[in-house]
């Protein structure tokens, strides 16, 4: 018997990313491209890593353009920038793909960028973003994304995150439309061998927080629980061994599954509290943002519980999965305590900071209540 608790009556479910997965996906892209072209928005490393001669020798005449996108925040300003260079190339070809390589930024700035408005102006989209006026007419490109990281889950959410460094302090702006999702994703583990061993932690980190920020929420149902659970075990078991042996294409598997089963699962619950207080230390820190919602992660495990049954059940299992089969609730709520101090202990062993004092950050408690208050300390079963 476990300890499990059930979920509500219903739950509902919508993932239209067509998927592929798995070493050399990537190979069968230009041939599923068909007879169709394509712009591929590229992370600037892929020139230098030798990706960006291939790609163009495989795609030949399908190629219509490669426009590199800088390291860096996936920022409004950056946006309007890339869109005087795409958005003509799409308005002469409306069937197009529109192609992202890359990590978060990439993938983040293809789907603005996907959103052509019919006037061919740019001030549109950047009002709708601010929520100061409804989005304009779109002509909407096809959207296929293969992510260069483990961690972003982007090629499977609706969503993403601009920053709006003209604002005056620079604030997080949210994209989270129905016409946020790509068409195709291509996971190709064998594309993040390219990573650098920080680059490696820090997605991770990520991909790991949208597992947790997953369990706790008041959105989850099953099948996020599920995968949820899968992923953190994943990330936990498969990330330290990586960052020991990086060349070894098994591990980065595990991990690109991992990144793969959390954006499943948090497509559908959306993030919570450690989400909420991270935005804010990479605008004032210029922390990566695995490393800034990293910092949080044990801090929420500890208040997540002994709220919920379910919630208790599952943290229970992160580090333990023998667990489940426990049916005493105060063992496994002692057991779901205990992987905090776990959770914390695993982070510190990577290097990452989890002392706010030392980043500056006086004021820890008061920013935990704040953000309980917010759209995604909302989604947080501690919140309210």
């Amino acid at each position: 018997m476990t300890a499990v608790a059930t979920h509500g009556p219903g739950f509902g479910w919508h993932m239209p990313v067509a998927v592929r997965f798995g070493a050399g996906c990537v190979e069968a892209l230009p041939g599923e491209l068909g007879g169709r072209r394509v712009v591929v928005l590229g992370f600037t490393p892929a020139t230098a890593l030798g990706w960006r001669a291939r790609w163009q020798a495989l795609l030949g005449g399908q190629l219509i353009d490669w426009i590199e996108v800088d390291d860096g925040l996936s920022s409004l300003a950056r946006c309007r920038e890339i869109a005087a260079h795409v958005w003509p190339l799409l308005e002469r070809e409306p069937d197009a793909v529109l192609l992202a390589l890359g990590g978060g930024t990439t993938l983040d700035v293809a789907k603005v960028l996907r959103c052509r408005p019919l006037d061919g102006r740019f001030a549109g989209v950047e009002r709708a973003l601010r929520g100061e006026a409804a989005w304009p007419a779109l002509a909407l490109a096809t959207l296929w994304m293969v992510p260069t990281t483990a961690g972003t889950g982007s090629e499977v959410t609706r969503w993403a995150t601009v920053w709006d460094t003209d604002a005056q302090p620079p604030v997080k702006r949210s994209f989270d439309e129905p016409f946020g999702w790509a068409e195709r994703a291509f996971v190709d583990p064998a594309l993040t061998l390219s990573c650098p061993l920080a680059v490696t932690r820090d997605t991770a980190l990520d991909a790991l927080s949208h597992a947790l920020e997953s369990v706790w929420n008041r959105h989850a149902n099953p099948f996020s629980d599920a995968l949820a659970l899968g992923a953190a075990r994943r990330v936990l078991r498969a990330l330290p061994a990586a960052l020991r042996d990086p060349t070894d294409l098994g591990l980065r598997t595990e991990l690109a599954l991992a990144a793969l089963e959390a954006g499943y699962a948090f497509s559908q619950t959306r993030t919570a509290l450690a989400h909420a207080l991270s935005y804010a230390v990479t605008l004032e820190q210029g922390l990566p943002h695995g490393l800034a919602v990293a910092l949080w992660l044990p801090a929420a495990w500890e208040l997540a519980v002994g709220c919920d049954a379910r919630v208790d059940a599952l943290l229970a299992q992160v580090f333990t999965p023998e667990t489940a089969t426990m049916d005493n609730a105060a063992a496994v709520s002692a057991q779901a305590a205990r992987g905090a101090m776990m959770l914390r202990a695993w982070l510190q062993r990577l290097g990452v900071e989890l002392d706010p004092t030392r980043l500056g950050i006086t004021d820890a408690a008061q920013r935990i209540h704040a953000a309980l208050g917010s759209p995604r300390g909302r989604n947080f079963v501690a919140a309210g």
